[in-house]
């Protein structure tokens, strides 16, 4: 079992870096990356972790960018975690993310909801509404995440702030900088018409696009039809995972990816090959002193 697509502690999900490898453990997921918004701080651990399990842990993270109206997530697979041009990259990324909670703090605090910068978790990861909704909740301000979000945090709520995204050629080409590669993520989402979808994926071909996320619980039957024959026409690779956060509102648990369907695990072969191809190397041979024991890209 097979899941590319996992988001722990250190972005939005709710189980920390280690209890999701319990957890897939126990699922039997024997290949999986945790794909966290804007950072890839759990890949230490997750590596470290998956050795003394048996799992196989690909590199991976989640981008938001813009492309001309469209705000799209972009999966980056198999990246080199140290990589300088990533650091970069991510670093704007997270100051942007800094200044839309400073943001979104000051139009609560008009509200008279004392929440402040100080509140929010310190570490590694990334920190956004989820963790000021939580804040909300543990301060007594709103009964759920759930209220948080509606009345205050999400899109045309009372205390949103939008956030700058990055031009989603950006996004790909820092992801492409550091070996990985750039996959689509769950476009069942974007709720486009099959030919508007098409040309959208035509025009990320040009920008770096080399996959697309065909199997995910937001993609129906009819979407994941015509994705694998978008990646047939277009010559991309189809990718899956379960977009697993740990809340109650999944649509899959950990290592499905909807309708208690699987990822294919032939999937992971192309994957392999086109990654060792990027890099021009094979992982097993880099030194454990220079990176965490990567994940085995021989297909």
């Amino acid at each position: 079992m097979i899941d590319l697509h996992i988001h722990s502690t250190l972005s939005d999900g709710t189980l920390s870096p280690a209890e999701i490898m319990a957890v897939a453990g126990e699922r039997g997921v024997k290949v999986l990356s945790i794909t966290d918004h804007d950072t890839m701080a759990a890949y230490p651990e997750a590596v470290r972790l998956g050795l003394e399990r048996g799992i196989e842990v690909l590199p991976g993270i989640e981008i938001t960018a813009h492309h001309q109206q469209l705000s799209i997530h972009i999966l980056g697979l198999g990246l080199q975690h140290e990589s300088p041009a990533l650091a970069k990259g991510l670093s704007s990324i997270q100051e942007a993310r800094q200044e839309r909670n400073r943001g979104i703090i000051a139009k609560l605090n008009g509200f008279h909801l004392g929440v402040t910068m100080a509140d929010l978790p310190r570490g590694n990861g990334q920190t956004g509404r989820p963790h000021i909704a939580r804040i909300m909740v543990q301060k007594g301000m709103v009964r759920n995440e759930q209220e948080a979000f509606a009345k205050y945090l999400r899109k045309d709520g009372a205390a949103y702030v939008q956030r700058q995204l990055l031009p989603v050629s950006q996004a790909m080409a820092m992801i492409t900088a550091a070996g990985g590669v750039a996959i689509l993520a769950h476009p069942g989402t974007l709720k486009l018409p099959e030919a508007a979808l098409a040309a959208l994926v035509r025009d990320l071909l040009g920008e770096g696009l080399a996959g697309v996320e065909v199997y995910h619980p937001m993609n129906s039957e009819k979407t994941l039809h015509f994705l694998l024959k978008l990646c047939h026409n277009f010559g991309l690779m189809a990718t899956g995972g379960s977009d697993f956060h740990g809340r109650e509102g999944d649509k899959a648990p950990l290592g499905e990816c909807g309708g208690r369907r699987r990822v294919p695990a032939h999937l992971l072969s192309p994957l392999k090959t086109r990654l060792v191809e990027t890099r021009g190397i094979d992982l097993q041979s880099v030194q454990p002193e220079k990176a965490p024991a990567p994940c085995n890209l021989q297909p």
